[in-house]
């Protein structure tokens, strides 16, 4: 009785090292990589950015991320100019100007920093904007949109990110302020 409970103990072992391994088998996890991908397509649809080399190994190890070395959660996420295209950083004006999906963010739950500058973005779509983080990204302290095309609206987006404890809206030509109490 007791080898046999030896080998039922070895063999849960197995399966539980199995288990962790393969939702772990690209560095981060799973549904964190499944997520990096399609931020991928959304922001490089025609593949010349940065982001060429996400999709290959381990995603801890793609270009502007970083994990976590614990958990291996996704805890960084650099977007900085992955729209802009050449040596010389010219943006690809053929991808237009971008409205942002904010919960592609959403499996992110570890996030704490995200860089989405210089990417063209005009503003969110309905229902999609900054707003419907607030509940689920409750570590996320540093926030970069500067320039970029929001306007005012932004602000009302942002307000339920009480944990930010950095919040870079420079360059956005489009915010006047007047959202802001400004006299």
């Amino acid at each position: 009785m007791t080898m046999r409970k030896m080998w039922v103990w070895m063999v849960l072992t197995v399966f539980t090292l199995v288990g962790e391994w393969h939702d772990r088998c690209y560095g981060c996890l799973e549904k964190e990589r499944i997520g990096l991908l399609e931020i991928k397509s959304s922001f490089d649809p025609n593949g010349f950015s940065s982001l060429s080399n996400w999709g290959i190994s381990n995603c801890c190890d793609w270009g502007g991320i970083e994990c976590d070395n614990t958990t291996r959660r996704v805890i960084k996420l650099n977007l900085w100019g992955v729209r802009d295209v050449g040596l010389w950083g010219v943006r690809d004006v053929s991808l237009g100007d971008l409205v942002l999906n904010a919960s592609l963010f959403l499996p992110f739950k570890e996030l704490r920093s995200l860089d989405l500058r210089s990417n063209a973005i005009v503003g969110c779509h309905e229902n999609q904007g900054f707003e419907v983080l607030s509940s689920k990204l409750t570590k996320l302290n540093v926030l970069y949109l500067s320039d970029n095309r929001f306007n005012d609206s932004i602000f009302s987006s942002l307000t339920g990110l009480s944990s930010l404890k950095s919040l870079d809206l420079s360059d956005n030509l489009e915010l006047k302020g007047s959202s802001v109490g400004n006299n």
